[in-house]
């Protein structure tokens, strides 16, 4: 089987003779020679050889030197060229037609086998790099990621099409110009600007990544919110460092997602609180006119039906302490100036009522302006501070209650501070924001588009805090 098939473009039919019998002794086939560069690239156009011993000064108006050039670079076949010319002007000539070897007559058949072999190996080891380049770049252009690469200098070498379409820039535009100019980032959430997103240290080669929270600011001037990106360390093959990989992506859609994700969440935790509310209301209404009409009534037939005047007196304080309980289990449940006061009045009166029957000293504070506020952000309050309460009342066995409620025209700020045992003493899930109270009172905050925080010590006591923007105050639903 024949190693290579082989053209020789020689104007002497004595060197053809010469050289197919050298190469077809050593197992190449000579498919044809011929003796002009027209009839060289005709040949080859409908043969494709695998290589062309080619004479420089052959018949035809274009020397062999132009027609290897021709051939190369249409049809990617190496050529190997052969000469009697040894000066420096037709050398430089032949090295910048990139040829792959270059033999002087007369020529020993030893190094014709040599040359050739050298050429074909080298040509076989470029189309190899060439297919592993066409396949690597081919994969980082087709994929969704911007992949950028920079040089030690931070200048950029290269931006795949999803990285040029993030940025609106091109690829004439960007290249040797710095990450920092191209990149252009700044804070979603400081909406701080000129932030280098670069992060790890040039030179040390080590792995990081850039902020989750960075926008890139385009060539159009619009901001693309970006993330999930790496930054990985470009090494030679002595582990030197020469540069940085950077891939990142638009997380537009992610974040719509996210949103709609959470928003659909706050609807539920809205309707569930919703509906506890109404389960509340429509408790507390049975209570009020179910069970306590129906103690009034007994209390009204008492006097009637016991003659002993001790027993009546006592049974009416009984009647008397079970009323004046199911009023007050009515007024946890929905109490009723919710619908009439201010939510600092509803506080006050609450810190009383739960001093009054318990042997806690509460301390009530409220400041700040007066405005208007919907019913069931004021639910909300009002719940978060009873579940509070309850907790420094019962859990927490705190001595002294600090309640404050700072308002303004851009915040809602409500702390709820005891002097008790801590909880993460009394709850062991209190550390991982476990518990039935602490998710509603979370919840509620979040409903109210706040901030819910708690902090505890088993020695300094417990701190809650709930902060909600004026301009966010709204339930979803």
């Amino acid at each position: 089987m024949a190693k290579a098939s082989i053209l020789i473009v020689e104007d002497s039919a004595l060197a053809v003779f010469s050289l197919k019998q050298t190469l077809e002794l050593d197992g190449y086939a000579v498919i044809g020679s011929c003796d002009s560069g027209e009839k060289a690239i005709a040949f080859v156009e409908s043969t494709r050889p695998d290589l062309v011993l080619m004479d420089i000064v052959i018949n035809g108006q274009i020397d062999g030197i132009e027609t290897a050039s021709f051939i190369k670079k249409k049809y990617n076949i190496p050529s190997v060229f052969l000469t009697g010319l040894t000066d420096r002007q037709t050398i430089d000539r032949a090295k910048v037609s990139e040829a792959y070897g270059y033999l002087t007559k007369p020529f020993e058949a030893r190094e014709v086998i040599a040359v050739i072999e050298m050429a074909l190996y080298k040509h076989d080891i470029e189309l190899q790099l060439r297919r592993s380049e066409e396949k690597y770049f081919s994969t980082v252009s087709s994929i969704s990621d911007a992949v950028v690469t920079v040089d030690r200098d931070c200048r950029i070498t290269y931006m795949n099409p999803a990285a040029l379409r993030m940025t609106g820039w091109t690829t004439q535009e960007v290249i040797a110009r710095t990450a920092a100019e191209i990149l252009s980032c700044k804070s979603s959430s400081a909406k701080q600007i000129n932030i280098n997103p670069i992060q790890c240290p040039l030179g040390m080669g080590n792995l990081s990544r850039m902020p989750d929270d960075l926008l890139l600011v385009c060539k159009t001037g619009n901001a693309l919110p970006i993330g999930e990106s790496s930054l990985s360390p470009m090494l030679d093959s002595h582990g030197n460092f020469t540069g940085l990989i950077i891939v990142f992506k638009n997380v537009s859609d992610k974040i719509q997602k996210d949103n709609l994700r959470k928003l659909a969440e706050l609807n539920r935790k809205a309707a569930v609180i919703e509906g506890q509310e109404q389960e509340r209301g429509r408790i507390a209404m049975d209570l009020h006119d179910g069970l306590g009409q129906m103690l009034n009534a007994i209390k009204m037939n008492t006097r009637v039906i016991v003659q002993d005047p001790i027993a009546a007196q006592s049974l009416l304080q009984l009647l008397d302490e079970a009323i004046l309980e199911s009023v007050r289990i009515s007024e946890n449940l929905l109490p009723s100036k919710l619908r009439d006061f201010d939510l600092a009045t509803c506080l006050r009166t609450l810190c009383a009522t739960v001093m009054k029957s318990s042997n806690i000293r509460i301390d009530f504070q409220a400041h700040g302006v007066a405005i208007p506020m919907n019913q069931s952000n004021k639910v909300n309050f009002f719940r978060i501070t009873q579940e509070a309460l309850n907790n420094s009342l019962k859990h927490a066995r705190a001595k002294n209650v600090s309640v404050q409620l700072n308002v303004s025209r851009e915040l809602i700020r409500l702390t709820v501070e005891d002097d008790g045992r801590g909880m993460s003493s009394v709850s062991p899930s209190f550390s991982s924001g476990g518990g039935n109270g602490l998710n509603n009172m979370r919840d509620r905050a979040e409903i109210m588009g706040g901030q819910f925080n708690i902090e505890s010590d088993d020695h300094r006591g417990t701190l809650v805090t709930v902060e909600v923007p004026n301009s966010r105050a709204v339930v979803y639903v």
